[in-house]
């Protein structure tokens, strides 16, 4: 979701990568990710880590090689980012895969439309209570079954949190992408849409002192923000990120639970294959 730290974390992991990397910003689902990929704040709809990248060809189907692909999705419902028409067309649109991985990045719910209220995010409040609320499951879900072996259809949850406190956690989630750990680009604040919604780009280069856990202070005392917050969302969000702030009127939840833990490296990482 858009304001959940994703493109805090993309850029991060284009920073571990080496390579041909190339990410295509907030692509429709259900489409051609080089063709409906959107804007970032110097216009390009991509970024590329080679000159003389070419849009135009590949979303005609001539794919040059790469060695990390990423397509991000923004405001979307699972079966929309996760679709089977782009199943049925992964190849003809984005090429063979060594290696594929479904990526679900999830904010706690208090900062999250704190940020997306200080942003004003135009999506109904109700949508996105619904999508954050399938986002926490789908995590959930991923961390607390083991993946089978051979499938993919296994996301791996980034929770924006502990990836933006925890060293620990970011080299845990950089096996787990196949990636040399090196926490490059850790401190870089994303300047799209103009950085973060409370501190523009003031803290670039020292993004961890900004209080990325604390943005619900804006609005502890909004009404329309704390009607967001009901009795299911309050439990997913304890489970994935521990206690809920201080705010008054949260509804009463089922008893707490610890908070789900890391990501484990169960089975090891391949190496990410070069997409073609």
């Amino acid at each position: 979701m858009s304001r959940s730290g994703n493109h805090a974390i993309i850029d991060w992991i284009m920073r571990q990568a080496d390579g041909r990397v190339c990410f295509l910003n907030c692509a429709e689902g259900k489409t051609n990710p080089f063709e409906s990929c959107r804007p970032l704040s110097d216009g390009r709809p991509w970024r590329a880590s080679w000159e003389n990248f070419d849009l135009d060809a590949e979303a005609g189907g001539r794919l040059s090689p790469k060695d990390l692909l990423l397509h991000s999705y923004e405001d979307s419902y699972n079966a929309h980012a996760f679709s089977r028409v782009f199943e049925d067309r992964h190849d003809a649109w984005v090429g063979p895969s060594g290696r594929r991985l479904d990526v679900v990045i999830l904010r706690d719910p208090f900062n999250l439309f704190a940020s997306r209220r200080a942003m004003g995010a135009d999506l109904p409040r109700a949508t996105a209570a619904r999508m954050w609320k399938q986002h926490a499951r789908t995590a959930l879900k991923a961390l607390n079954t083991r993946p089978r072996k051979g499938s993919r259809r296994h996301p791996l949850p980034i929770l924006y949190n502990r990836w933006a406190s925890e060293r620990a956690y970011r080299a845990e989630i950089a096996a787990r992408l196949g990636l040399s750990f090196t926490d490059a680009g850790i401190e870089t604040v994303a300047a799209c849409n103009g950085g973060s919604s409370f501190d523009g780009l003031a803290y670039d280069g020292r993004a961890g002192a900004m209080r990325v856990t604390e943005r619900w202070r804006a609005y502890a005392d909004d009404t329309e923000y704390l009607s967001l917050f009901d009795a299911e969302m309050v439990d997913l969000s304890r489970q994935l990120f521990g206690p809920p702030p201080h705010l008054p009127r949260l509804p009463e939840t089922a008893p707490a639970q610890p908070a789900a833990a890391a990501p484990t490296c169960a089975e090891p990482a391949a190496a990410l294959k070069p997409e073609r």
